[in-house]
């Protein structure tokens, strides 16, 4: 709000005088009461009553002479003998000089300075406070940025690690298959045998070595493996004296395309019948995926031999082994 007077900024409602009939407010220093002091030292009902200068002089009239000298008093606490404004002379009409309306400027201009110095020190003191937790908040940020450092570190020497222990555990597995297929080496396959109840799987694998006119030796143990299957029959698994028996058998069966359940007995259905090397878990799920994989690729001939899986994808070209899963993947 501005003076209706001077049109300078009103910096406290204490320090200024409101007119009652214009509603405007004005610095005492710029009107009649000349110092906030006269303002201050009138009784309250004087000033809810008082009128600016531009007002009072507006509406005076003779008949209102007397009215308004008896007014005057309350308008205006005269200075007297005893009232002083340090370093203010007075004129020589016994008014106060216009100096203490600068003073009362200057004082009222100090004041806001110093309001304003206030504000500028507590922006100070926030900025005090911003930056102290600026650097609270870097030194964070340095601690976390070390951190996730250490992490990565411990990170990258897990993944090494493992990488390590996946090799180690690789060629642990090819151990452990190894040794379980030499166990497997005498052993023989037949699959598409008719199953009966009180069959002697025995007899079966010796009548099939006949047919095939090899040397059977010794069969050491004969026997169904797997639940049973309504829609077909269960494989034969058979136990040889020697891996060079189950090698002729299964040579003499793949040579002999012809070979069938009703060569054995009469009286079975003419089902074809295989005869093949009892691989472990591991190689079947690889011959398993390397057929899969030569039918997607073209790829012409798979086989088994010496229980180690071979592919070559046309006559003339070069025998690959199959030996992991990677093999059959690059395939």
């Amino acid at each position: 709000m501005d003076c209706g007077t001077c049109s300078r900024e009103l910096f406290s409602p204490k320090k200024t005088a409101k007119c009652s009939q214009c509603k405007l407010s004005f610095h005492p220093s710029c009107t009649r009461l000349q110092t906030v002091e006269n303002y201050k030292k009138m009784r309250k009902e004087a000033k809810d009553k008082w009128k600016c200068d531009r007002c009072k002089d507006g509406k005076k009239s003779v008949s209102d002479d007397n009215y308004d000298s008896e007014n005057d008093d309350e308008d205006v606490v005269q200075p007297t003998k005893e009232f002083r404004i340090s370093g203010s002379p007075k004129s020589s009409h016994g008014e106060v000089s216009p100096k203490s309306s600068h003073g009362e400027v200057s004082q009222d201009i100090m004041s806001e300075i110093n309001r304003k110095l206030g504000n500028i020190s507590t922006m100070v003191d926030d900025m005090r406070e911003l930056k102290a937790s600026v650097s609270y908040m870097s030194a964070q940020f340095d601690k976390f940025v070390e951190e996730m450092s250490k992490i990565k570190s411990d990170v990258n020497l897990l993944v090494r690690e493992n990488s390590e222990l996946k090799l180690v555990v690789t060629d642990l597995q090819h151990k452990v298959d190894l040794l379980e297929q030499n166990s497997r080496d005498a052993n023989i396959e037949l699959h598409g045998v008719p199953e009966s109840s009180n069959e002697d799987c025995i007899a079966i694998v010796k009548e099939t070595s006949k047919v095939l006119q090899i040397e059977s030796g010794i069969i050491k143990k004969a026997f169904r493996v797997g639940p049973p299957n309504n829609n077909r029959p269960r494989k034969i698994l058979a136990e040889l004296c020697s891996a060079e028996e189950r090698d002729n058998l299964v040579r003499a069966a793949r040579t002999n395309r012809n070979l069938t359940a009703d060569k054995l007995f009469k009286d079975w259905p003419a089902n074809r019948i295989y005869v093949n090397e009892n691989l472990t878990s591991f190689r079947m799920e690889l011959l398993r995926r390397a057929k899969t994989k030569a039918k997607e690729r073209g790829i012409k001939f798979v086989w088994v031999k010496n229980s180690v899986i071979h592919v070559r994808k046309a006559e003339g070209e070069c025998v690959k082994t199959i030996r992991s899963l990677e093999d059959v993947d690059s395939l």
